[in-house]
């Protein structure tokens, strides 16, 4: 019965992962043995007595922790219903990594949460896979300058539609929420304890800001107090989740050296405001780029680097080449909608692209920020003359406009 409500599942999940020794080397082991569907089976009674049965070639320890699971599964339930209960009083909603619009940047990375619960606006998550997305972390107690520096390049990049991801935490985080909250970007808080609890309890008015314009996302279920040991999972998340990160202040021993490892390991590019040379609390940023990392001097430079990572994803969002025309070569891009396959087309068979098409492509390479014909003749691999003049042609609709030899869109 459980099994059914898919909604109910997912909570369940949350409930199993956190009151009992299922781990995801378990959930591994039954789904490589083909004893589970996907992970909303495990809140299945009858599906947990099938495993059980012995009708799978799994570990020995699968089958005693499924056994433990079986036994106690009045008690998860009951847990169950509290999270359920929770959510539904505090506007909290959940999300399936079954589900389409699960985060782009979350989907391409292994140990992403399987669920996650939101408070605010969805959209802003939904709008940053296409519009670019940065995490900004930092020191607690940070400096006047870091403080400083954070409000501009953040509200820049908001500006930009650009979504500022953080912690929440005092110092940096907060102020990198208050700076892009209102911005077209908006702002995305990820939590260490339950989407409703509001960690540090001084930090309500952010919370409460970002609620009503942006979102606060957490992989832990509502009512969950966050504790010490969760928040290197939450940085995790936050470098997961953004194209680049952003390190405004760390010491020599600070969380914030978390998010940087994970959003290296990710493949992320990883920017760090210089500091002085002598401040305690600049050490960790300043090895970090003595370790090779992005030297932040403007909001510029970041937008690059989210530029090429929303390049790579429309790329990897499109379908097929093959499928993107008729078997007459007809074709089939009469609007925007398609810009991901556009993309792949460009490169795999230019000549099949109409102006029309690369029309649209130059307003997409414009987005985010002002480009010469140069650069677009770079990114469309179009020769010169080519781009000249359909950048002729845009300026004369009213589409583009020219300032200091930089084309950029008149509207957005």
């Amino acid at each position: 019965m459980y099994g059914q409500d898919t909604k109910l599942s997912d909570f369940f999940y949350s409930a199993m992962m956190l009151n009992t020794d299922m781990n995801y080397r378990t959930y591994a082991d039954l789904k490589e043995n083909k004893a589970v569907q996907n992970y909303r089976d495990l809140s299945d009674e009858h599906i947990l007595d099938r495993i059980i049965s012995g009708d799978y070639d799994l570990k020995p320890e699968t089958v005693n922790k499924i056994k433990k699971l079986k036994d106690s599964y009045g008690r998860i339930m009951k847990i169950t219903q509290k999270y359920k209960k929770i959510a539904e009083e505090n506007s909290i909603k959940v999300v399936s990594c079954l589900e389409r619009r699960y985060p782009y940047n979350w989907k391409v990375l292994s140990g992403m949460p399987k669920v996650f619960y939101y408070r605010g606006n969805y959209s802003v998550i939904d709008s940053m896979t296409l519009s670019g997305s940065v995490a900004v972390v930092g020191s607690r107690n940070a400096s006047k300058y870091a403080l400083y520096a954070t409000e501009q390049i953040c509200n820049e990049l908001g500006t930009k539609g650009i979504t500022v991801v953080s912690g929440m935490a005092y110092g940096i985080d907060r102020h990198a929420h208050i700076a892009s909250v209102k911005t077209p970007g908006s702002t995305v808080a990820v939590l260490a304890g339950g989407a409703d609890n509001i960690y540090p309890p001084a930090n309500r008015d952010v919370y409460d800001a970002i609620c009503a314009e942006g979102v606060v996302i957490s992989e832990m279920p509502p009512g969950q107090t966050p504790l010490r040991n969760y928040f290197p999972s939450r940085n995790r998340l936050i470098a997961g989740l953004s194209d680049c990160t952003l390190i405004m202040e760390a010491g020599a021993v600070s969380g914030t050296l978390h998010t940087a490892s994970f959003a290296a390991a990710q493949g992320k590019e990883v920017f760090v405001l210089p500091n002085n040379i002598y401040y305690e609390n600049a050490m960790g940023g300043l090895k970090l780029l003595e370790d090779g990392g992005n030297v932040l001097l403007n909001s510029e430079s970041v937008i690059d680097g989210v530029a090429r990572s929303v390049m790579y994803k429309r790329i990897g969002m499109g379908c097929s080449a093959e499928l993107c025309f008729r078997d007459n070569d007809e074709n089939v891009f009469e609007d925007e909608a398609n810009i991901g396959v556009l993309r792949e087309l460009a490169k795999l068979k230019p000549e099949a692209l109409t102006d029309d098409n690369w029309k649209i492509l130059i307003k997409d390479a414009l987005t985010l920020k002002p480009l010469c014909a140069d650069d677009l003749c770079v990114m469309t691999s179009l020769p010169f003359y080519k781009v000249s003049k359909l950048l002729t042609e845009l300026e004369l609709n009213g589409t583009v406009c020219q300032e200091k030899g930089k084309y950029s869109l008149t509207f957005v």
